[in-house]
């Protein structure tokens, strides 16, 4: 009972704060508008894959292949059975087992289902650069090229290949699009501007949007760095440090503050829990689901930095099972995750209508 007040305090108190920051920058309430809620998606699954990387649960739909076209079907199926409108999907280098499931596995279903998809585009893993180290655009790869050079070569592919789809996920018109690990970056800005530039060129106007928040203080980000080359910033996933969510709290309140006064916004993400010690080692901290009650307090906080002129919620993830992040359907929560993100969904889309409480 007691862990049950503190989380409904927790989510009270930020939908305050919410509404408050939102009054004082003086924005008139708004009509009710369309709440996106995507969650990010792996084309990367194979045979080699899960032997050499471990899950941390055990998929219903077994060791499955990425590139299995009835898996992607199935995954769609989930999707809108937890009521979600698209995927974010991990994007990698355009040569790779990834980007060939996406063009003959996911795509096609994308298509037919009439499902929306967005990309992910994984920075670090795309460029060959390892990710726990600063992301130098202006260092050059082993091949010698400029590693920016390679990252707007990536994203006119990009441009070329999916970004004009017709089930590709646009804001205002505009083809959405994560990038990975901003925060890590350095020398980024010149590659960033030539990046959109290349896409002007190809008739596209983006909608970026930096993995960027994590434990610094919002106020304390290159915001001027941000403003000119991304319209929103988010988190991919921010972890653990004590007291994660009320911290998680305090750091979507000042984000989302310091975002709006520079005409950007901030996206909050949600995750089910986390656990990646069978990946990476058993010191590793894990984020309990609580038999469902993280997910729901995680939604309670996140959900009230949606509205009318930010509609995006994003989930960590769909099936990320190295690291026990999945909604998917397991042997170990069946389909528990799908039904209480459907129901949570539901209550953010009955709220922004005007219908629920």
């Amino acid at each position: 009972m007691r862990t049950a007040l503190v989380g409904l305090a927790l989510v009270l108190s930020v939908v305050v704060l919410a509404l408050l920051s939102r009054q004082q920058a003086g924005m008139a309430p708004a009509p009710p508008a369309e709440v996106l809620v995507g969650a990010h998606y792996y084309p990367w699954y194979d045979a080699e894959r899960w032997a050499g990387q471990p899950a941390t649960d055990t998929p219903k739909l077994g060791r499955y292949r990425s590139a299995d076209r009835a898996v992607v079907a199935e995954h769609i199926r989930g999707a809108r059975e937890a009521d979600l409108d698209f995927f974010m999907v991990s994007c990698l280098s355009p040569g790779g087992r990834e980007a060939k499931n996406l063009r003959e596995a996911v795509l096609p279903e994308v298509e037919a289902a009439g499902f929306r998809f967005a990309l992910h585009y994984e920075t670090p893993i795309a460029l060959g650069l390892p990710p726990d180290k600063p992301i130098d655009l202006a260092a050059r790869l082993p091949d010698g090229t400029v590693a920016g050079v390679r990252l707007v070569e990536h994203f006119d592919h990009l441009a070329r290949t999916y970004l004009g789809h017709p089930c590709y996920l646009r804001h205002g018109g505009r083809a959405v699009v994560m990038v990975y690990l901003v925060r890590n970056m350095v020398n980024a800005g010149p590659y960033l501007r030539a990046a959109r530039a290349l896409l002007a060129g190809h008739g596209i106007a983006p909608y970026l949007v930096a993995d960027v928040m994590y434990w610094e203080r919002p106020g304390e980000l290159d915001w001027p760095f941000l403003t000119e080359n991304f319209e929103a910033v988010t988190a991919y996933n921010m972890y653990h440090r004590p007291d994660f969510l009320p911290g998680v709290a305090v750091q979507y309140h000042a984000a989302d503050r310091a975002a709006r006064v520079r005409g950007m916004r901030m996206i909050p993400h949600v995750m089910p829990g986390y656990d990646d010690t069978r990946l990476r080692g058993g010191g590793r901290v894990t984020l309990d689901r609580r038999g469902g009650e993280f997910y729901r307090e995680y939604w309670g906080i996140a959900s009230a930095f949606v509205g009318p002129d930010q509609p995006f919620l994003l989930v960590t993830t769909f099936n990320e099972w190295h690291e026990g992040t999945e909604l998917e359907p397991s042997a170990e929560y069946g389909d528990t995750y799908l039904r209480l993100t459907r129901e949570m969904t539901g209550a953010l889309r009955n709220r922004q209508a005007g219908t629920g409480p």
